[in-house]
């Protein structure tokens, strides 16, 4: 029995063995079987996942959206136009340091894998569920190379396909560029927040700065808020904290990695980071016009694309010194002429002061204004009234308002008596209590001195314009259209077509000369009138003047309609002095640009008639359909600041032809030039060394406009305008200067154009929509802003006299009555002629002729062309003619009429 069970046994294990070895044989098979139909499906499924790759060619043609920027004449940055805030950059450019934080941070095996990372990719799948239980997304999959490849080829979706073409194509990728070119792809692409797009962008926004002059923290930073640019605000406490940590992390990765030591490490880590705001500022702000008139030349030029993505680089014509001190000079300018016609009230009024700083905090202050500040009166009294200031400010338990006191005198408002109709003023506040109450909101600009004591200030509601230019190239250097761009876009350089007024009167003059006149030549200044041949008025049977439109509805029926205005239809033109009712004779033609004469400027244009005018008007750029009308040269019709500043120009630079440019240079995305401002051809100018050779010669091509010699006579009477006439203010430069006022009817517009040798200086006061400033004028309004920019920019610069052409003769003659005189004589000075047209007292000839061998006080006295005065004769005294413009150390004697009878309106 023991020996059958024990048999049994010993067969049964032999088949329990074949058994187990058969059902794992057929396990076996079955795995494979499986294994392999799963190999395949998956080979099918990677197939299919990755069939149609995009290629990677395409990535050698990658062209980015890179932002154009603006640099003024000196070189700075003073603007960016951009759909995306990119500068690209070569992997050369990139600091070593600044690389290695980003391969530090993002893939420090990036110079060693392939394409992808087996062991971050193992890593990132093993803690995959333990993220997936706390609901956080998956990440540090993806090498660098996958990451460019997920954003140019693939795109952002998050599924497992997707990583699959990720990693195949960044496969081909390192196949086909070197890491080099790979990581410039990943820093040129990439968003780094605040509308930073690659890391020279982000650079400049972030802190300001170019990449090479980035700290190690800050590389560090801009390696980690590539990854989140919202979690890492600088500006939010809470974000700062998970900044620095991050930071931290990267700088600890560098120096394992050796890129950094530790020393450097601890260094980086200890030191704050600050974002800094970029094109802000004074300079930024200066520049807002001048750059919107570049924004669109080059959109017309290029086009759209072009200019916001087209990486183009624009060098203008600014002078940024010229430019800040053109706004301030004009805005000061501005806010004084509004104080002198009264004050219109706060800009608003609180019910009650309860809860007065909340109230502020939500109130929108006014753009722009500077260092003023508003406030809201808490208390107010007869001398004095009690402000109150509130500020939301940021801190760790967040936002808070923040209030202070202060107080203003009534010697603060002194200047705030109520604004009236036509821009007069009532009289000047007895109390505080007269200007302001309580509740009022107004803007106060703080005491340079006393602190906590404010002035009464407000946004003026006058406007202007300012421009600056060379004469000889007609570069624009400084171009101001209003008191503020951010409260007004409208570009009264450039837009505003206003009546010149007097200042086109050298026009007329310099006409006159063209037709055999001369400055010493007289022309009667008495009552003028002349009956009218464009009038367009007819006498109703009502005995009323009409225009004849207004005649022809009548009598169709329409019965309500008003008569012509006066000025609509007078009969008869009769033009006056800006001091009505007074006249002065005979005057030589100095005197009437001197004085701003209208009676005898209008004389004169009916003497030689409208015209030769019309057509210098034309040359000159100032219309283009000019008028035949007398009111014309008085200055009736319309420019703009641009056209006449470019004409006065024209007159300076001795009647050459000239084109007002803002654009110096314009180069393309790949450094070419596609844009020159200049015509000229200079092959000498291209030497690659410096031997002592002389410079070279440039033929000077511009177009004739007028005679030089008649263009410097009319420059010279205007130079009499400053040293005798209405831009006497100007004397204060010491220095050769000239100018000449326009004031139109009503003081509705105010001009003055002043210039130097080198400079030609515009500048236009008005409301934009024509209203009477009081009685302002081109001298009250105009000049001060003028002065105040000349004196800015001219401060430190050589006085240098004014260039005299060759062939022109001066002669001594009375300034008051153009008769021939001598030098020594009682008022005498030289004027300047043509040569043979110079009077003369019997049979002396008492003449200098410039540049004709034929002086009479022999050669050498004055410089011809550009060259300088050199020498001073023994005959003429050493102290310089009386009232010689010519000498710039000249001191002129006061002007013995009222500086407000001398700047002439248009009638």
């Amino acid at each position: 029995m023991t020996t059958h069970s024990t048999a049994s046994a010993s067969v049964a294990e032999p088949n329990k063995r074949r058994k187990l070895w058969r059902i794992v044989k057929w396990l076996v098979i079955v795995g494979a079987v499986l294994g392999t139909m799963i190999a395949i499906a998956l080979t099918v499924w990677v197939i299919r996942a990755t069939d149609e790759l995009p290629s990677v060619k395409t990535l050698s043609e990658y062209k980015p959206p890179v932002m154009s920027r603006v640099h003024a004449g000196d070189g700075k940055l003073i603007s960016e136009f951009r759909t995306e805030a990119r500068v690209f950059v070569p992997i050369e450019s990139v600091p070593l340091k600044l690389q290695q934080a980003f391969v530090a941070s993002e893939d420090k095996r990036f110079f060693r894998h392939n394409g992808w990372d087996p062991i971050g990719l193992t890593r990132a799948a093993l803690s995959a569920p333990a993220k997936k239980l706390r609901n956080e997304r998956i990440g540090g999959t993806s090498t660098i190379t996958q990451q460019v490849a997920k954003n140019f080829l693939v795109g952002d979706d998050y599924t497992i396909k997707r990583k699959v073409r990720e990693i195949a194509i960044a496969r081909r990728m390192e196949k086909a560029f070197t890491k080099g070119e790979i990581l410039e792809l990943y820093l040129n692409d990439n968003y780094f927040g605040r509308g930073a797009y690659g890391v020279a962008a982000a650079a400049l926004n972030h802190f300001g700065k170019e990449m090479d002059d980035l700290t190690i923290g800050e590389m560090a930073y801009l390696a980690l808020v590539v990854k989140g640019p919202s979690n890492y605000q600088l500006d939010d406490p809470d974000e700062y904290k998970a900044a620095k940590a991050r930071q931290n992390y990267v700088l600890n990765r560098m120096a394992e990695d050796g890129y950094i030591t530790a020393e450097e490490a601890a260094a980086a880590k200890a030191a704050p980071l600050e974002w800094t705001d970029r094109l802000t500022g004074d300079e930024y702000l200066a520049a807002e016009y001048f750059v919107e008139e570049a924004r669109k030349q080059i959109f017309a030029m290029y086009g759209s694309d072009e200019l916001y993505s087209g990486g183009l680089s624009i060098r203008t014509t600014l002078d940024t010194d010229m430019q800040l001190a053109a706004r301030r000079a004009l805005r000061r300018g501005l806010e004084m002429l509004d104080r002198r016609m009264g004050w219109r009230g706060s800009l608003a009024t609180f019910e009650t002061v309860d809860d007065w700083a909340q109230q502020l905090v939500d109130y929108e202050t006014p753009a722009d204004i500077g260092m003023w500040e508003i406030a809201v009166v808490l208390e107010a009294g007869d001398d004095k009234a009690s402000l109150g200031f509130a500020e939301l400010v940021e801190t760790d338990d967040g936002e808070t308002i923040e209030t202070r006191r202060g107080t203003m005198a009534l010697p603060d408002i002194a200047w705030a008596g109520e604004a009236r109709e036509n821009g007069r003023k009532g009289r000047a506040p007895r109390a505080v209590t007269d200007v302001v109450s309580v509740g009022d909101v107004i803007l106060v600009q703080a005491h340079l001195e006393a602190e906590g004591a404010y002035n009464l200030r407000q946004i003026p509601r006058v406007n202007g314009a300012m421009i600056a230019m060379d004469p000889h190239t007609g570069r624009v250097k400084a171009l101001v259209g209003g008191y503020s761009f951010d409260q007004s876009q409208f570009n009264r350089v450039t837009q505003a077509n206003r009546q010149p007024g007097s200042s086109f009167k050298p026009f007329v003059y310099a006409a006159a000369l063209r037709e055999g006149y001369t400055p010493a030549s007289q022309v009667l200044d008495a009552p003028f009138v002349i009956e009218r041949s464009d009038s367009q008025c007819v006498e109703n049977e009502f005995g009323v003047l009409e225009l004849r439109e207004t005649a022809e509805d009548r009598s169709e029926g329409n019965a309500d309609l008003n008569p012509a205005r006066r000025d609509e239809c007078e009969r008869f033109y009769k033009p006056e002095n800006y001091d009505a009712g007074r006249y002065y004779g005979l005057s030589t033609l100095r005197l009437g640009i001197e004085k701003s004469r209208n009676a005898m400027t209008v004389r004169l244009a009916n003497d030689i008639g409208m015209a030769p005018i019309m057509q210098l008007s034309q040359q000159f750029g100032i219309y283009d359909r000019p008028r035949p009308e007398l009111a014309w040269a008085l200055g009736a019709g319309e420019t703009n600041l641009l056209r006449l500043a470019t004409a006065y120009s024209m007159m300076i630079n001795g009647g050459k032809r000239i084109v007002p440019s803002i654009l110096d240079r314009v180069q393309d995305g790949r450094g070419d030039t596609i844009f020159v401002n200049s015509d000229v051809v200079c092959p000498e100018c291209q030497q690659d060394d410096y031997t002592g050779q002389a410079p070279p010669e440039l033929p000077d091509e511009r177009a004739q406009v007028i005679d030089p010699i008649t263009a410097y006579q009319v420059t010279y009477m205007m130079i009499g305008a400053v040293q005798n006439g209405t831009g006497a203010k100007l004397q204060a430069l010491g220095r050769p200067v000239g100018g000449k006022t326009g004031t139109t009817n009503d003081s509705k517009d105010n001009w003055f154009m002043a210039f130097t040798p080198d400079l030609v200086t515009g500048v236009f006061v008005g409301m934009d929509t024509p209203t009477r400033m009081a009685n302002e004028t081109g001298s009250s309004s105009a000049v001060p802003i003028a002065l105040d920019f000349l004196q800015d920019v001219l401060e430190g610069e050589p006085a240098v006299p004014f260039r005299i052409p060759d062939g022109l003769t001066l002669a001594p003659v009375n300034r008051d009555t153009g008769e021939p005189s001598f030098i020594g004589g009682p008022n005498v000075i030289l004027e300047a002629f043509h040569p043979g047209t110079e009077p003369k007292v019997g049979a002396l000839d008492s003449t200098i002729r410039i540049g004709s061998g034929s002086d009479t006080f022999g050669s050498g006295f004055f410089g011809t062309g550009d060259e300088a005065l050199v020498e001073t004769p023994a005959e003429i005294p050493a102290t310089g003619l009386p009232g010689d413009p010519l000498d710039p150390d000249l001191q002129t004697p006061d002007i013995e009429e009222p500086e407000r009878e001398l700047d002439d309106g248009l009638y």
